[in-house]
């Protein structure tokens, strides 16, 4: 059962008309409104509604125009309109019998829910319609309630119904150009993400992992070098080196911020040594000044992988230009998400993102003409025009992060768990809200049971994955990253999530500890 639904124009005059025949339709609309079940309208529908609505208060209670109107107002502000699609199927037997009502169908494909209509013609003809009635009695049971309120791990829906008119708008953009490869709109997207990440340069490639590897073959690395990585960390980092032929040496967290611990890097410096690569992990910026003491000190670069900080700060400066380069993902679930892969670097440093724009492009800078062997690694057109409607919006989304994490780290303080740390000189973009148990198995299952989803980031360190059996090394090498494997446990975080949402999960994590003990 949906948890959102798209009223008829039959249901929404019958309320705005306070019609006293039909009172399941405006009982239905309070009980939405009541319990935070969204209200669709399709574009098709908006100019009839206003137009049946305001000709009746005209015709029947001349002296309630200006009454009517507000209310009108309101009524829009309740509301979420939603888009009629095209093209239509004009002999779909809906379409045959009422086109408004089969344009009133296709708005509910497109959002995937169920139009709630007393029309008995539409109830017959659509697959997605639904009685006045039977809704009632679905949220009288509880059914929308309970889909409403389960916590989801990561709601990518909901920000994205909220900015449709402004990425169909990039869409058609991008669509009536002509130009899918490249192009101003890649060039505009580079120059806006530069700016917000405080950073002279910024390249655009197709995913975070080609950022990484790109990066690293700017900065030199190649057969026989070595970089210094996190032990924990997701497995692209690494390899993101594998690729270009060097091999990664892991180097232990700090426990308490699980970002790579700087006292430990010198330790695991060689000769061979090319590049430090430290990870901004869950969102929390790594200890770049100490990091940057050590290059500085030993000679070496500095590789910076952003993929789950974007807009986060180091000393109140974002993180952007710190190292030498930073290498950025937009993987639909990150902060800064497109609608497929994508990826970028910021530098500060002219000749590595030369480099990198020779190198994403078939090592051509002129058409044809190649000077290096390069690779096939450019950010869409389509997606950059996306990522720059949604650049717009991310401080927004950040700053709503960090009240849920707010509210986690008061809520969750007394429950036993392990809470994120955050050093005062770092400010956090909460891409994932992650806590440790020693029971985390058990506590992930009794969340489950509770409709509150959660991840594990990451259940297997990379030096134990198949992929890199090759390096030798066993169970106990790295104990701090095994250890912080077998715990964590990444908590619901997503900026639409709601006080309500929050507060469940802090309910459920209280029950499921009062359920082992």
């Amino acid at each position: 059962m949906s948890s959102r639904y798209l009223f008829d124009s039959n249901v929404i005059l019958d309320y705005l008309l306070e019609r006293k025949h039909y009172p399941a339709s405006a009982k239905l609309y309070g009980q939405c409104l009541e319990n935070g079940i969204p209200i669709l309208v399709s574009t098709a529908q908006i100019h009839i509604l206003e137009y049946v609505f305001i000709k009746k208060v005209k015709r029947d209670a001349p002296a309630q125009i200006g009454t009517a109107r507000l209310a009108w107002r309101a009524f829009l502000n309740e509301i979420t309109i939603v888009k009629t699609p095209v093209p239509i199927q004009k002999d779909h037997p809906l379409a045959v019998h009422d086109l408004e009502d089969y344009l009133i169908h296709l708005s509910s494909e497109a959002a995937d829910v169920m139009v709630v209509t007393r029309d008995a013609n539409f109830l017959r003809l659509s697959k997605r319609s639904i009685s006045t009635e039977q809704a009632l009695a679905d949220i009288g049971k509880g059914i929308a309630l309970e889909a409403a309120h389960k916590v989801a791990f990561l709601d990518l829906k909901t920000p994205h119904i909220k900015l449709r008119d402004a990425l169909e708008t990039a869409f058609d953009r991008i669509l009536n150009s002509g130009i899918y490869i490249l192009g101003e709109e890649v060039d505009a997207f580079e120059r806006e993400y530069a700016a917000y990440c405080e950073a002279k340069y910024c390249v655009g490639v197709a995913n975070g992992l080609d950022a990484l590897h790109l990066s690293l073959l700017a900065l030199g690395v190649g057969p026989g070098d070595e970089v210094i990585v996190p032990s924990n960390t997701y497995i692209a980092t690494w390899l993101a080196v594998s690729r270009c032929g060097a091999t990664p040496v892991p180097v232990e967290p700090d426990e308490a911020t699980y970002n790579i611990a700087p006292t430990l890097i010198e330790a695991a410096i060689t000769s061979r040594t090319k590049v430090i690569l430290p990870v901004h992990l869950y969102g929390q910026p790594a200890d770049m000044d100490s990091i940057l003491t050590i290059a500085q000190k030993y000679n070496l670069r500095v590789l910076e992988d952003g993929a789950q900080a974007h807009g986060a700060r180091y000393k109140g400066k974002r993180l952007g230009a710190h190292g030498d380069v930073v290498a950025w993902s937009f993987y639909p679930g990150k902060n800064l998400g497109a609608y497929g892969d994508g990826g970028a670097i910021t530098t500060d440093n002219p000749e590595i993102a030369d480099r990198i724009r020779v190198l994403r492009n078939y090592g051509s800078r002129v058409k044809y003409v190649n000077e290096i062997r390069g690779f096939n690694s450019r950010l869409d057109t389509l997606q950059a025009a996306m990522l720059r409607v949604k650049l717009q919006h991310l401080d927004i989304w950040n700053e709503a992060r960090r009240k849920i994490a707010a509210q986690y780290l008061a809520g969750l303080s007394d429950m036993g768990l392990i809470l994120p740390f955050v050093p005062d000189w770092v400010e956090p973009v909460w891409h994932l809200f992650v806590v440790r148990s020693k029971t985390r198995d058990q506590l992930q299952q009794q969340l489950n049971r509770m409709g509150v989803k959660t991840m594990i980031h990451y259940p297997i360190p990379p030096h134990l994955q198949g992929a890199y059996s090759d390096l030798g090394f066993r169970k106990g090498a790295f104990p701090i990253s095994e250890r912080i494997h077998e715990e964590v446990l990444s908590l619901p975080m997503f900026p639409s999530m709601m006080l309500e949402q929050t507060n469940q999960v802090i309910a459920a994590c209280r029950d499921a500890r009062v359920a082992a003990q």
